[in-house]
């Protein structure tokens, strides 16, 4: 199988950079299946800030020396995708109702992702790119691919 490109949604990154729970677990599993290089894991530049901004509060300056090394952790194994007017502009012009959205889509496309892995799955219903929670692309692995990482003791 080859390794699979998948585009990580804002809210999962914070899962796993604030520990915030119930949902840290699997979001630490994706982190680390893609650190080992199972998988190819993005996110995109307009993400960078968009973390900076809700892991430091709201741009807190007593936060920001924290924020910044767990960012520099992140960029160990995940990768940026530049954005840029080609995905601006087809979100624009998208009939998307949230842009935020719109732009993950139009990244994916252009990124050509296997995935986008955000915890509002709902939210791409519309997406060409599927999209799916953490639990079910290790479920959809588990089921298709034969791969099993709740066996893999971490």
């Amino acid at each position: 199988m080859a390794r699979a490109k998948l585009l990580v949604d804002t809210n999962v990154l914070i899962d796993f950079l604030s520990v915030r729970r119930p949902f840290y677990d699997e979001a630490r599993l994706l982190m680390i299946a893609g650190r080992v290089g199972e998988f190819e894991l993005w996110m995109t530049s307009s993400q960078v800030t968009d973390l900076i901004y809700v892991l430091s509060d709201g741009g807190r300056q007593a936060l920001m020396p924290s924020v910044l090394e767990r960012l520099r952790g992140l960029r160990t194994f995940v990768e940026v995708f530049a954005l840029g007017e080609a995905e601006v502009d087809r979100m624009l012009s998208s009939s998307w109702m949230d842009p935020e959205d719109a732009l993950m889509f139009e990244s994916a496309l252009s990124l050509k992702a296997d995935a986008i892995i955000t915890r509002n799955a709902k939210d791409f219903e519309s997406s060409l790119v599927r999209a799916m929670t953490a639990r079910e692309f290790f479920d959809w692995l588990r089921e298709e691919q034969g791969v099993d990482y709740q066996e893999v003791a971490f």
